[in-house]
Protein backbone atom coordinates (compact mmCIF):
# COMPACT_ATOMS: atom_id res chain seq x y z
CA UNK A 1 0.00 0.00 0.00
CA UNK A 2 2.94 2.24 0.88
CA UNK A 3 4.19 1.57 -2.70
CA UNK A 4 1.32 2.61 -3.96
CA UNK A 5 0.87 5.79 -2.32
CA UNK A 6 4.55 7.00 -3.35
CA UNK A 7 3.80 6.13 -7.22
CA UNK A 8 0.73 7.77 -6.91
CA UNK A 9 2.56 10.57 -5.33
CA UNK A 10 5.59 11.03 -7.66
CA UNK A 11 3.12 10.75 -10.34
CA UNK A 12 2.01 14.27 -9.20
CA UNK A 13 4.81 15.79 -8.53
CA UNK A 14 6.18 14.90 -11.84
CA UNK A 15 6.62 17.77 -14.43
CA UNK A 16 4.03 17.33 -17.35
CA UNK A 17 6.94 16.81 -19.84
CA UNK A 18 7.66 13.93 -17.95
CA UNK A 19 4.90 11.28 -18.31
CA UNK A 20 2.51 10.38 -21.10
CA UNK A 21 0.34 13.33 -21.29
CA UNK A 22 -0.85 13.43 -24.90
CA UNK A 23 -2.54 16.42 -26.04
CA UNK A 24 -2.80 18.19 -22.63
CA UNK A 25 1.12 18.88 -22.43
CA UNK A 26 0.84 21.06 -26.08
CA UNK A 27 -2.29 22.86 -24.47
CA UNK A 28 -2.31 26.04 -22.84
CA UNK A 29 -3.25 24.89 -19.30
CA UNK A 30 -0.94 21.70 -19.42
CA UNK A 31 2.38 23.81 -20.68
CA UNK A 32 5.56 23.92 -18.61
CA UNK A 33 6.44 27.17 -18.99
CA UNK A 34 2.76 28.94 -19.42
CA UNK A 35 0.47 26.01 -17.76
CA UNK A 36 -1.34 26.11 -14.72
CA UNK A 37 0.50 27.17 -11.50
CA UNK A 38 -1.56 27.44 -8.43
CA UNK A 39 1.35 28.99 -5.63
CA UNK A 40 -0.36 27.13 -2.75
CA UNK A 41 0.07 23.83 -4.74
CA UNK A 42 3.15 24.55 -6.69
CA UNK A 43 5.31 26.96 -4.01
CA UNK A 44 8.33 25.29 -2.97
CA UNK A 45 7.64 23.83 0.75
CA UNK A 46 6.49 24.37 3.32
CA UNK A 47 4.77 27.99 1.36
CA UNK A 48 3.19 24.75 -1.40
CA UNK A 49 3.71 21.06 -2.26
CA UNK A 50 6.22 21.56 -4.87
CA UNK A 51 3.82 20.69 -7.84
CA UNK A 52 5.22 21.46 -11.03
CA UNK A 53 3.57 24.27 -13.27
CA UNK A 54 0.97 22.83 -15.73
CA UNK A 55 0.14 19.62 -13.36
CA UNK A 56 -3.21 17.95 -13.04
CA UNK A 57 -3.45 18.92 -9.46
CA UNK A 58 -3.00 22.64 -9.78
CA UNK A 59 -6.74 22.14 -10.69
CA UNK A 60 -8.11 18.90 -9.70
CA UNK A 61 -7.29 17.57 -6.14
CA UNK A 62 -6.78 13.93 -5.77
CA UNK A 63 -8.25 13.33 -2.52
CA UNK A 64 -9.83 15.91 -0.61
CA UNK A 65 -8.75 19.43 0.01
CA UNK A 66 -5.48 20.07 -0.16
CA UNK A 67 -5.76 23.91 0.33
CA UNK A 68 -8.43 25.60 0.95
CA UNK A 69 -12.04 24.97 1.64
CA UNK A 70 -13.91 21.36 0.22
CA UNK A 71 -16.31 22.29 -2.26
CA UNK A 72 -19.27 19.94 -2.02
CA UNK A 73 -19.85 16.99 -1.16
CA UNK A 74 -18.01 17.79 2.37
CA UNK A 75 -17.52 14.29 2.82
CA UNK A 76 -14.97 13.66 -0.45
CA UNK A 77 -14.31 15.31 -3.76
CA UNK A 78 -17.33 16.79 -5.99
CA UNK A 79 -17.24 15.32 -9.06
CA UNK A 80 -13.86 16.27 -11.61
CA UNK A 81 -12.52 16.90 -8.39
CA UNK A 82 -11.55 20.15 -8.54
CA UNK A 83 -10.61 22.50 -5.34
CA UNK A 84 -13.86 24.80 -5.82
CA UNK A 85 -17.89 24.47 -7.27
CA UNK A 86 -17.48 24.39 -10.97
CA UNK A 87 -20.19 26.80 -11.79
CA UNK A 88 -23.07 27.80 -9.18
CA UNK A 89 -26.50 27.29 -11.23
CA UNK A 90 -28.12 29.66 -9.21
CA UNK A 91 -26.05 32.40 -10.60
CA UNK A 92 -28.52 33.11 -13.47
CA UNK A 93 -27.02 36.70 -14.42
CA UNK A 94 -23.91 38.87 -14.05
CA UNK A 95 -22.41 40.85 -12.55
CA UNK A 96 -20.17 37.20 -11.98
CA UNK A 97 -18.02 36.70 -8.75
CA UNK A 98 -15.16 34.84 -8.60
CA UNK A 99 -16.91 31.59 -6.64
CA UNK A 100 -19.16 32.16 -9.54
CA UNK A 101 -17.19 29.94 -11.81
CA UNK A 102 -14.39 27.43 -11.30
CA UNK A 103 -12.63 28.97 -14.75
CA UNK A 104 -12.91 32.67 -12.95
CA UNK A 105 -10.06 31.41 -10.08
CA UNK A 106 -7.75 32.19 -12.85
CA UNK A 107 -9.48 33.96 -15.63
CA UNK A 108 -9.68 37.12 -13.18
CA UNK A 109 -7.27 39.94 -12.33
CA UNK A 110 -5.35 40.63 -9.39
CA UNK A 111 -5.64 38.15 -6.15
CA UNK A 112 -7.33 35.26 -7.74
CA UNK A 113 -5.58 32.11 -7.65
CA UNK A 114 -3.26 32.61 -10.94
CA UNK A 115 -4.05 35.86 -12.94
CA UNK A 116 -4.13 35.42 -16.27
CA UNK A 117 -4.00 38.11 -18.89
CA UNK A 118 -7.02 37.54 -21.35
CA UNK A 119 -7.98 40.94 -23.61
CA UNK A 120 -11.11 40.95 -25.51
CA UNK A 121 -11.71 39.82 -29.29
CA UNK A 122 -11.40 43.75 -29.82
CA UNK A 123 -7.66 43.77 -28.53
CA UNK A 124 -6.59 40.54 -29.14
CA UNK A 125 -7.64 40.38 -32.80
CA UNK A 126 -8.78 43.79 -33.83
CA UNK A 127 -6.00 46.13 -32.91
CA UNK A 128 -7.70 47.72 -30.45
CA UNK A 129 -6.33 49.15 -27.45
CA UNK A 130 -6.49 47.48 -23.79
CA UNK A 131 -9.36 47.41 -22.43
CA UNK A 132 -10.82 44.66 -20.29
CA UNK A 133 -8.09 42.36 -19.25
CA UNK A 134 -9.63 39.24 -17.71
CA UNK A 135 -12.37 37.16 -19.02
CA UNK A 136 -14.48 37.79 -15.83
CA UNK A 137 -14.19 41.22 -16.28
CA UNK A 138 -15.13 40.95 -19.76
CA UNK A 139 -17.97 39.07 -19.17
CA UNK A 140 -18.91 41.79 -16.06
CA UNK A 141 -20.02 44.34 -18.93
CA UNK A 142 -23.30 45.35 -20.61
CA UNK A 143 -24.17 42.28 -22.60
CA UNK A 144 -22.75 38.79 -22.21
CA UNK A 145 -23.00 35.42 -22.67
CA UNK A 146 -24.72 34.49 -20.36
CA UNK A 147 -22.76 31.16 -18.52
CA UNK A 148 -26.34 29.88 -16.75
CA UNK A 149 -27.99 29.96 -20.36
CA UNK A 150 -25.31 28.38 -22.08
CA UNK A 151 -25.36 25.61 -18.87
CA UNK A 152 -29.36 25.38 -19.10
CA UNK A 153 -28.74 24.76 -23.24
CA UNK A 154 -25.69 22.09 -23.07
CA UNK A 155 -27.35 20.26 -20.19
CA UNK A 156 -28.82 17.05 -22.06
CA UNK A 157 -28.20 18.50 -25.42
CA UNK A 158 -24.63 17.03 -26.36
CA UNK A 159 -23.15 13.41 -24.57
CA UNK A 160 -20.49 14.94 -22.71
CA UNK A 161 -21.76 17.22 -20.90
CA UNK A 162 -22.96 16.90 -17.76
CA UNK A 163 -25.49 18.50 -14.87
CA UNK A 164 -22.14 19.58 -12.92
CA UNK A 165 -20.13 20.52 -16.09
CA UNK A 166 -18.65 24.25 -16.24
CA UNK A 167 -20.77 26.47 -19.09
CA UNK A 168 -17.12 27.55 -20.66
CA UNK A 169 -16.46 23.89 -21.62
CA UNK A 170 -19.12 24.46 -24.00
CA UNK A 171 -17.04 26.12 -25.79
CA UNK A 172 -13.39 25.06 -24.94
CA UNK A 173 -12.04 22.01 -24.06
CA UNK A 174 -9.75 22.90 -21.17
CA UNK A 175 -7.49 19.64 -21.95
CA UNK A 176 -7.13 20.86 -25.49
CA UNK A 177 -7.36 24.73 -25.62
CA UNK A 178 -4.16 26.60 -26.40
CA UNK A 179 -2.77 30.02 -26.11
CA UNK A 180 -3.68 31.60 -29.15
CA UNK A 181 -2.91 35.17 -27.44
CA UNK A 182 0.61 34.32 -27.57
CA UNK A 183 0.14 34.32 -31.44
CA UNK A 184 -3.39 35.22 -32.56
CA UNK A 185 -2.64 35.13 -36.71
CA UNK A 186 -1.65 31.45 -35.51
CA UNK A 187 -4.79 29.43 -36.36
CA UNK A 188 -3.15 26.17 -34.87
CA UNK A 189 -3.18 27.69 -31.77
CA UNK A 190 -6.84 27.34 -31.58
CA UNK A 191 -8.44 27.66 -28.04
CA UNK A 192 -12.13 26.41 -29.28
CA UNK A 193 -13.95 23.29 -30.05
CA UNK A 194 -17.26 23.09 -31.15
CA UNK A 195 -19.91 21.88 -29.02
CA UNK A 196 -20.71 18.85 -31.22
CA UNK A 197 -16.96 17.31 -31.08
CA UNK A 198 -15.77 18.48 -27.94
CA UNK A 199 -12.24 16.14 -27.85
CA UNK A 200 -11.12 17.84 -30.67
CA UNK A 201 -9.38 21.21 -31.59
CA UNK A 202 -11.58 23.78 -33.98
CA UNK A 203 -10.27 26.05 -36.56
CA UNK A 204 -6.76 24.71 -36.86
CA UNK A 205 -7.49 24.14 -40.57
CA UNK A 206 -10.94 25.01 -40.50
CA UNK A 207 -10.99 28.70 -41.79
CA UNK A 208 -12.83 31.30 -43.30
CA UNK A 209 -10.88 30.55 -46.03
CA UNK A 210 -11.49 27.18 -46.60
CA UNK A 211 -14.72 27.49 -45.84
CA UNK A 212 -15.37 30.99 -47.90
CA UNK A 213 -12.57 31.84 -49.99
CA UNK A 214 -12.51 35.35 -51.46
CA UNK A 215 -16.24 35.41 -50.63
CA UNK A 216 -14.60 35.85 -46.61
CA UNK A 217 -13.34 39.99 -46.83
CA UNK A 218 -10.95 40.16 -43.68
CA UNK A 219 -11.70 43.45 -42.33
CA UNK A 220 -9.31 46.09 -41.34
CA UNK A 221 -7.12 46.10 -38.33
CA UNK A 222 -4.99 48.79 -36.92
CA UNK A 223 -7.41 51.72 -39.35
CA UNK A 224 -4.40 52.25 -41.72
CA UNK A 225 -6.23 50.54 -44.75
CA UNK A 226 -4.11 48.07 -45.28
CA UNK A 227 -3.46 45.23 -42.90
CA UNK A 228 -6.25 42.89 -42.03
CA UNK A 229 -7.42 41.12 -38.94
CA UNK A 230 -6.67 39.25 -37.03
CA UNK A 231 -3.51 41.04 -35.49
CA UNK A 232 -2.94 43.49 -38.38
CA UNK A 233 -2.07 40.48 -41.26
CA UNK A 234 -0.33 41.35 -44.20
CA UNK A 235 -2.86 40.44 -46.81
CA UNK A 236 -6.15 39.42 -47.29
CA UNK A 237 -5.33 36.12 -47.69
CA UNK A 238 -3.04 35.87 -44.97
CA UNK A 239 -6.09 37.22 -42.91
CA UNK A 240 -8.59 34.72 -44.25
CA UNK A 241 -6.31 31.67 -44.03
CA UNK A 242 -5.74 32.87 -40.16
CA UNK A 243 -9.28 33.54 -39.27
CA UNK A 244 -11.04 30.02 -37.71
CA UNK A 245 -14.35 29.71 -40.05
CA UNK A 246 -16.52 31.08 -36.30
CA UNK A 247 -19.97 30.77 -38.87
CA UNK A 248 -20.01 26.82 -38.45
CA UNK A 249 -18.30 27.04 -35.11
CA UNK A 250 -21.66 29.68 -33.70
CA UNK A 251 -23.92 27.61 -35.55
CA UNK A 252 -23.41 24.76 -33.99
CA UNK A 253 -25.78 26.84 -31.54
CA UNK A 254 -27.05 29.93 -33.17
CA UNK A 255 -29.54 28.17 -35.61
CA UNK A 256 -32.89 27.81 -37.13
CA UNK A 257 -33.55 24.63 -35.51
CA UNK A 258 -32.57 25.03 -31.79
CA UNK A 259 -33.91 27.54 -29.24
CA UNK A 260 -31.95 28.92 -27.31
CA UNK A 261 -33.65 30.30 -23.94
CA UNK A 262 -31.88 33.67 -22.69
CA UNK A 263 -32.35 34.74 -19.32
CA UNK A 264 -31.03 38.12 -19.74
CA UNK A 265 -33.14 39.08 -22.78
CA UNK A 266 -36.32 37.43 -21.43
CA UNK A 267 -36.94 35.82 -23.98
CA UNK A 268 -35.87 33.65 -26.74
CA UNK A 269 -32.44 34.39 -29.12
CA UNK A 270 -33.74 35.39 -32.53
CA UNK A 271 -32.52 32.07 -35.05
CA UNK A 272 -29.61 32.80 -37.04
CA UNK A 273 -29.95 31.70 -41.23
CA UNK A 274 -26.31 31.91 -42.48
CA UNK A 275 -27.38 30.24 -45.52
CA UNK A 276 -28.21 31.18 -48.99
CA UNK A 277 -32.05 32.03 -48.53
CA UNK A 278 -30.84 33.76 -44.82
CA UNK A 279 -29.62 36.83 -43.95
CA UNK A 280 -27.08 39.49 -46.38
CA UNK A 281 -24.35 39.44 -44.28
CA UNK A 282 -24.55 35.47 -44.98
CA UNK A 283 -23.86 33.49 -47.89
CA UNK A 284 -27.65 34.90 -49.66
CA UNK A 285 -26.68 36.72 -52.46
CA UNK A 286 -26.54 40.46 -52.67
CA UNK A 287 -28.76 42.55 -54.58
CA UNK A 288 -26.95 46.13 -54.09
CA UNK A 289 -23.81 47.28 -52.18
CA UNK A 290 -22.59 50.55 -53.55
CA UNK A 291 -22.88 52.26 -50.38
CA UNK A 292 -20.27 50.64 -47.85
CA UNK A 293 -16.44 51.25 -47.55
CA UNK A 294 -13.46 49.29 -47.67
CA UNK A 295 -12.50 46.93 -47.77
CA UNK A 296 -15.94 45.67 -48.95
CA UNK A 297 -16.12 46.45 -52.91
CA UNK A 298 -19.50 47.32 -54.61
CA UNK A 299 -18.66 44.45 -56.75
CA UNK A 300 -18.67 41.68 -53.87
CA UNK A 301 -20.84 39.43 -52.44
CA UNK A 302 -19.55 38.84 -48.91
CA UNK A 303 -19.40 36.05 -46.01
CA UNK A 304 -18.75 37.94 -42.75
CA UNK A 305 -17.47 35.96 -39.84
CA UNK A 306 -19.49 36.27 -36.66
CA UNK A 307 -17.02 37.48 -35.07
CA UNK A 308 -16.27 40.87 -37.46
CA UNK A 309 -19.22 42.46 -35.37
CA UNK A 310 -19.70 40.57 -32.28
CA UNK A 311 -17.62 39.47 -28.92
CA UNK A 312 -17.32 35.94 -28.20
CA UNK A 313 -17.56 36.76 -23.88
CA UNK A 314 -18.59 40.43 -22.96
CA UNK A 315 -18.88 43.87 -24.54
CA UNK A 316 -19.82 47.62 -23.39
CA UNK A 317 -22.57 47.27 -25.94
CA UNK A 318 -25.29 45.24 -26.38
CA UNK A 319 -25.95 42.33 -28.05
CA UNK A 320 -21.78 41.90 -27.94
CA UNK A 321 -21.65 44.22 -30.35
CA UNK A 322 -17.36 45.13 -30.46
CA UNK A 323 -15.97 48.26 -29.72
CA UNK A 324 -14.25 48.40 -32.41
CA UNK A 325 -14.80 47.14 -35.68
CA UNK A 326 -13.30 47.64 -39.45
CA UNK A 327 -10.20 49.10 -38.33
CA UNK A 328 -11.71 51.94 -35.81
CA UNK A 329 -13.16 52.06 -32.30
CA UNK A 330 -17.11 52.85 -32.46
CA UNK A 331 -17.99 56.35 -31.73
CA UNK A 332 -20.08 55.41 -29.09
CA UNK A 333 -21.64 52.76 -26.82
CA UNK A 334 -24.69 50.89 -28.00
CA UNK A 335 -26.18 50.83 -24.13
CA UNK A 336 -30.11 50.11 -25.26
CA UNK A 337 -31.48 47.99 -27.59
CA UNK A 338 -34.02 50.41 -29.48
CA UNK A 339 -32.02 53.70 -30.46
CA UNK A 340 -30.27 55.18 -33.87
CA UNK A 341 -26.99 54.76 -31.39
CA UNK A 342 -26.44 51.32 -33.46
CA UNK A 343 -25.43 53.41 -36.18
CA UNK A 344 -21.72 53.75 -34.24
CA UNK A 345 -21.86 50.15 -35.41
CA UNK A 346 -23.06 50.51 -38.58
CA UNK A 347 -21.22 53.08 -40.21
CA UNK A 348 -17.96 50.99 -39.42
CA UNK A 349 -18.88 49.53 -42.66
CA UNK A 350 -21.83 51.21 -44.42
CA UNK A 351 -21.45 55.12 -45.33
CA UNK A 352 -23.80 57.45 -43.37
CA UNK A 353 -25.00 60.88 -45.15
CA UNK A 354 -21.34 62.45 -43.86
CA UNK A 355 -19.81 59.76 -45.53
CA UNK A 356 -21.51 59.48 -48.56
CA UNK A 357 -22.09 63.28 -49.74
CA UNK A 358 -20.73 65.77 -47.30
CA UNK A 359 -24.20 65.35 -45.31
CA UNK A 360 -24.96 64.80 -41.72
CA UNK A 361 -22.74 62.18 -39.33
CA UNK A 362 -24.71 59.51 -38.43
CA UNK A 363 -28.30 60.02 -40.38
CA UNK A 364 -28.95 57.90 -43.16
CA UNK A 365 -31.61 60.06 -45.40
CA UNK A 366 -29.80 59.78 -48.50
CA UNK A 367 -28.75 56.21 -48.52
CA UNK A 368 -31.97 55.13 -47.82
CA UNK A 369 -33.60 57.28 -49.87
CA UNK A 370 -31.79 59.13 -53.13
CA UNK A 371 -28.38 57.37 -53.68
CA UNK A 372 -28.23 54.91 -57.03
CA UNK A 373 -28.42 52.02 -54.18
CA UNK A 374 -31.11 53.43 -52.18
CA UNK A 375 -33.62 50.55 -51.23
CA UNK A 376 -36.43 52.90 -50.95
CA UNK A 377 -36.99 54.95 -53.45
CA UNK A 378 -38.86 56.14 -56.76
CA UNK A 379 -42.77 54.61 -56.01
CA UNK A 380 -41.57 54.09 -52.29
CA UNK A 381 -40.47 57.37 -51.39
CA UNK A 382 -44.33 58.16 -51.02
CA UNK A 383 -44.96 55.56 -48.44
CA UNK A 384 -42.91 57.75 -45.52
CA UNK A 385 -45.41 56.75 -42.84
CA UNK A 386 -44.91 52.96 -43.53
CA UNK A 387 -41.64 52.89 -41.34
CA UNK A 388 -41.87 56.64 -39.86
CA UNK A 389 -44.75 56.91 -38.59
CA UNK A 390 -47.32 60.02 -38.90
CA UNK A 391 -46.02 62.99 -39.03
CA UNK A 392 -42.37 64.60 -40.46
CA UNK A 393 -40.43 61.61 -41.06
CA UNK A 394 -37.90 61.96 -38.18
CA UNK A 395 -34.82 59.34 -37.87
CA UNK A 396 -35.79 55.89 -37.00
CA UNK A 397 -33.97 53.17 -34.60
CA UNK A 398 -31.64 51.29 -37.02
CA UNK A 399 -32.91 47.99 -34.98
CA UNK A 400 -36.31 48.64 -36.32
CA UNK A 401 -35.56 46.98 -39.27
CA UNK A 402 -32.26 45.51 -38.88
CA UNK A 403 -31.43 42.41 -37.29
CA UNK A 404 -30.66 38.58 -37.31
CA UNK A 405 -33.59 37.53 -39.66
CA UNK A 406 -35.62 40.69 -40.53
CA UNK A 407 -37.96 40.64 -43.51
CA UNK A 408 -38.78 43.80 -44.80
CA UNK A 409 -41.53 44.87 -47.49
CA UNK A 410 -42.13 48.27 -47.55
CA UNK A 411 -44.87 47.50 -49.93
CA UNK A 412 -46.92 45.99 -47.69
CA UNK A 413 -45.94 47.33 -44.08
CA UNK A 414 -42.72 47.17 -41.88
CA UNK A 415 -41.82 43.24 -41.49
CA UNK A 416 -44.09 42.14 -43.63
CA UNK A 417 -42.65 38.92 -44.98
CA UNK A 418 -41.14 38.55 -48.55
CA UNK A 419 -38.06 40.78 -48.33
CA UNK A 420 -36.72 43.12 -50.70
CA UNK A 421 -33.67 44.30 -48.63
CA UNK A 422 -33.11 41.71 -45.73
CA UNK A 423 -31.01 41.78 -43.43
Amino acid sequence: MQTILLFILACFLLPPGSAAGGDYIDSAHGSASDGVFRPVIGNTPPSGFGYARGNCAHCHEQHASIAGSEPEPVTGPGYFALFAQNFDTARQAGPFAEADNFCFYCHNGAGSAQPVTNSDYSRTFGCATVDTTSIMATMNQVSYHNLYDIWNFANGRFSWFRPDSNPCNGCHNPHLAKRNRSAPADPGLSVMSRPTDHFSLWGTTETMDSAYNTRYEPPFCTGGGTDREPDASATAAAGRAATPDYVTFCSDCHNTTDTISSTTLGRNVRPIDWSSSGDKHGVRAMDGGLDIKLPFGAGGDYVLSCTDCHEPHGSANVMLIRRRINGGDLEGAIVTYQTPDWSFACKRCHQDDQDAIGGTANAWRYVHHSSSDAPYSGSLAGRCPVCHGPGPPDAIDCDQCHYHGALIDITEGNNAGTSRRAF
